[in-house]
C-alpha cells in the first residue's frame, strides 16, 4: 500500500490512482470512467450475409455493440440497415426457367428456332433473371479456386471421353451424334465457342448454382439436400431437350458442379469447370 502511495505521489497527485478492471479516471474532473477495451465495430449494411451465408460453415458473424454482452451496457444500439428493393422482381427467376423450358425443346428437339440464336437470348434473360448483388463476391478468383476448376473439368472431360468409347455401340449413340452435329454445323467454330465460354455456361451456373442454389440452401441448410435437388432440377430443365445424353451428363456434371460451390461458397471453380468441359466436349468426342 505504501509502494502504491509513493508511486502514485511520484506521477503526480492530480493523475489519479488506477482503477481496475481496465478502467481509467475520466480527464473531466468528476466524469465517469472510461473504457480502455477496445469496442466492437458497428454493423454496416454490407456485412449482412448473403442468403445461404447463415448456413454456410465457417462464416461468422459480427456482434452488434450492445444488447449480447459483447460490448459496454451504455454502448448505443446500432440501428438496423434499411430494407433495400430486391435486386429482381419476384416472378424473374420463375420466368427465367419457364424460358428454358421453352427454348430447349424448341432449339433442341424441334429446332423451330436457330439453335445458337435461342442459346444467346435464353443466356442474356436467364443473367438478369438470375444476377444478386451478393454473387459479386461469389465470381472473385483466386489461384486455388481457378485450379480447382480447371482439375474437375479435365477430370469430367477424361470420364465423359471414356463413356463415349463404351456407348459406342448402344443406342444412346445417335442421341449424341445429333447433339454434336446440331452444335457443330448451325454457326462457325469461332461464334459458338464465344458463346459458350460468355453465354451459356455463366449463365447456367449463375442461375443453377447461384440463384437455385441459395434458395435451397435457405430452406433445407448446408447439407446434401441443396446439390441435390438443384442437380435434380439441373439434369429435368437440361433433359427437356429431348435428348437423353444432355440430362445424364447433367446429373453428372452438376454434381460436381454444386458441390464444389457448396464447399468454397464461390462460383468461381463452376464456371471454369463448366466452361472448359464444354469446350473440350465441343472440339473433340471420341468417335464423332
Amino acid at each position: 500500500m505504501a509502494g502504491a502511495m509513493v508511486a502514485a505521489a511520484r506521477s503526480g497527485g492530480d493523475a489519479g490512482p488506477r482503477l481496475c478492471c481496465r478502467y481509467a479516471r475520466s480527464p473531466e474532473p468528476g466524469g465517469a470512467p472510461v473504457s480502455r477495451v477496445r469496442r466492437p465495430p458497428p454493423i454496416h449494411p454490407s456485412d449482412q450475409p448473403p442468403p445461404e451465408a447463415p448456413y454456410r460453415p465457417g462464416w461468422v458473424p459480427r456482434r452488434p455493440g450492445s444488447g449480447d454482452g459483447s460490448g459496454p451496457a451504455d454502448a448505443p444500439e446500432v440501428p438496423a440497415p434499411e430494407a433495400r428493393r430486391p435486386a429482381r422482381p419476384p416472378w424473374a427467376l420463375p420466368a427465367a426457367l419457364a424460358a428454358m423450358a421453352v427454348v430447349y425443346p424448341a432449339a433442341f428437339w424441334f429446332q423451330v428456332v436457330p439453335f445458337w440464336s435461342a442459346m444467346v437470348a435464353l443466356s442474356a434473360f436467364t443473367w438478369w433473371a438470375a444476377w444478386h448483388p451478393y454473387l459479386r463476391t461469389r465470381l472473385r478468383p483466386t489461384r486455388r479456386l481457378v485450379a480447382m476448376g480447371l482439375l474437375s473439368a479435365l477430370a469430367l472431360y477424361a470420364l465423359f471421353a471414356g463413356g463415349a468409347l463404351v456407348v459406342q455401340q448402344t443406342p444412346l449413340w445417335p442421341r449424341i451424334q445429333g447433339v454434336a452435329d446440331l452444335a457443330r454445323t448451325t454457326a462457325p467454330t469461332t461464334v459458338a465457342l464465344l458463346v459458350i465460354v460468355f453465354g451459356t455456361s455463366p449463365s447456367e451456373e449463375v442461375l443453377w448454382r447461384g440463384a437455385v442454389f441459395a434458395r435451397l440452401t435457405r430452406r433445407y441448410g448446408a447439407g446434401w439436400r441443396p446439390v441435390v435437388l438443384t442437380t435434380a432440377c439441373y439434369a429435368f430443365f437440361v433433359g427437356l431437350s429431348g435428348s437423353l445424353a444432355l440430362p445424364l451428363a447433367a446429373l453428372v456434371c452438376g454434381t460436381v458442379w454444386g458441390r464444389q460451390r457448396q464447399v468454397t461458397g464461390s462460383l468461381v471453380p463452376s464456371l471454369v469447370s463448366h466452361a472448359l468441359w464444354s469446350l473440350l466436349m465441343y472440339l473433340y468426342i471420341p468417335g464423332l
